[in-house]
């Protein structure tokens, strides 16, 4: 019988959590350079067309378009998905509703410095007009949240942070919004705190979204995505003690000081 000998507790895994989707670029043997899962992606620059979910319940990220496909990079410590800012993109099966609550932990460098829309880094959206979306206005590489359902009468709510500027570094983000209301952190201090119109209208059935987006005001922009952990409606959501674990342990694979 195997014995455990460490004396501490076990490591942090997001996996603690119960997230409904998981992506960590430095997962050995989480990538792969076709869709089909066939060629693995085994070093920096190699083109990524699919992206394992870690968690149990097998939401991958893929990308049948190979011109589309963003690549993998490290500096041998980090890693990362690189998107090209022209057409990059990755995207799960339609499994989720566009419902809140939501809740996405992320670790991105915005590399696009030209542009005054939103780059989309993840959403959930089925049309440019019903859908939510984590962003980045590039050239100020300001932090945005957006979400609007068009479809059942529900109009735009577009908010950012009001005066922290990324700067183009490396980031962990983290957002949660609920029914009427959406707050963001960056780099673990709130940013965004503000009212939403978006409750809990559902239009079942949509993709998670990496890249290049649906929604409204979405463009093209370079940029680097450290890893992605997601909550939808259907699971419980991490509270404010497993925030600060998540974003944490995100920020030792982005190179960021919390």
């Amino acid at each position: 019988m195997r014995r455990r000998t460490e004396s501490g507790p076990a490591a942090f895994s997001p996996l603690n959590a119960s997230p409904s989707v998981f992506f960590d670029p430095a997962q050995p043997g989480g990538l792969f350079q076709d869709p089909a899962g066939t060629v693995a992606v085994t070093q920096d620059n190699q083109p990524v067309g699919l992206w394992q979910d870690c968690s149990p319940n097998g939401h991958d990220l893929a990308q049948p378009v190979s011109a589309a496909r963003p690549t993998y990079r490290t500096d041998g410590a980090l890693h990362w998905i690189e998107s090209d800012g022209v057409d990059d993109g990755l995207l799960t099966e339609a499994v989720f509703d566009v419902q809140n609550p939501i809740t996405m932990v992320l670790g991105y460098q915005m590399l696009s410095t030209s542009g005054t829309a939103r780059v989309n880094l993840a959403e959930i959206s089925r049309t440019s007009t019903n859908g939510m979306s984590v962003g980045v206005r590039p050239n100020i590489d300001r932090l945005q949240y957006y979400s609007r359902m068009s479809q059942q009468g529900v109009s735009a709510t577009n908010v950012a942070s009001p005066s922290v500027w990324g700067n183009h570094a490396r980031h962990v983000v983290t957002v949660q919004a609920v029914a009427g209301r959406v707050t963001a952190r960056l780099d673990g201090v709130v940013v965004i705190d503000t009212g939403q119109k978006l409750t809990t209208q559902s239009i079942a059935a949509q993709p998670l979204r990496v890249g290049l987006g649906q929604v409204t005001g979405s463009i093209p922009g370079a940029f680097r995505l450290f890893g992605l952990q997601v909550w939808t409606a259907a699971v419980a959501h991490p509270n404010a003690a497993q925030i600060t674990e998540l974003e944490t342990w995100l920020a030792a694979r982005t190179g960021v000081t919390l």
